[in-house]
């Protein structure tokens, strides 16, 4: 009785594990590529490159920062993943992440931002999907409102939407 009773809690326990821990699906998305991750990552999906579409970017827990910008009016709600999950589920390995937009504005951003503070890789803004007319479909969002250190033109700067590749670097 005692070993089926542990049999049947070990397969419950096993399939609980299967079915919760999956992370998003990092295969070749089916959708448009939104985000390109490069670099010292171990995850590949296209060469040695990790692609990811706006349907694998949902897959992630999705995080909520109401917050003013300098570039909004008002408190503005913006949604999407953690970076830090991002980079995680990619096998990111290293200090600084080159971000690149798609007017090639480029700069650099310690990982130690994303471990520190809740910084999403934004997808929508006020419940919309992001657009190039609206600074997406990805933006770099910092908790600005969160946070008064935040608030300075270093990490203004690293706010850059457009995003199209993260490069993870030492």
């Amino acid at each position: 009785m005692l070993k089926q009773k542990l049999c049947i809690w070990f397969i419950c326990c096993f399939f609980s594990t299967v079915l919760f821990a999956q992370g998003p699906d990092l295969a070749t998305p089916q959708s448009k590529v939104l985000l390109t991750l490069a670099g010292n990552i171990t995850e590949h999906n296209a060469g040695n490159v990790l692609q990811l579409g706006r349907d694998q970017l949902l897959q992630f827990p999705q995080r909520t920062i109401r917050t003013e910008t300098r570039w909004t009016e008002g408190v503005t709600e913006f949604k999407g993943p953690l970076v830090r999950d991002v980079l995680t589920a990619a096998g990111a390995q290293g200090s600084i992440v080159s971000a690149l937009a798609a007017n090639e504005y480029q700069i650099e951003i310690p990982t130690a931002d994303f471990e520190s503070y809740d910084v999403i890789l934004a997808i929508e803004k006020n419940g919309e999907p992001l657009t190039v007319r609206t600074k997406g479909p990805v933006w770099v969002i910092y908790p600005w409102s969160e946070n008064a250190d935040l608030e300075n033109g270093t990490y203004y700067s690293r706010a850059i939407w457009q995003l199209v590749k993260l490069e993870v670097n030492d």
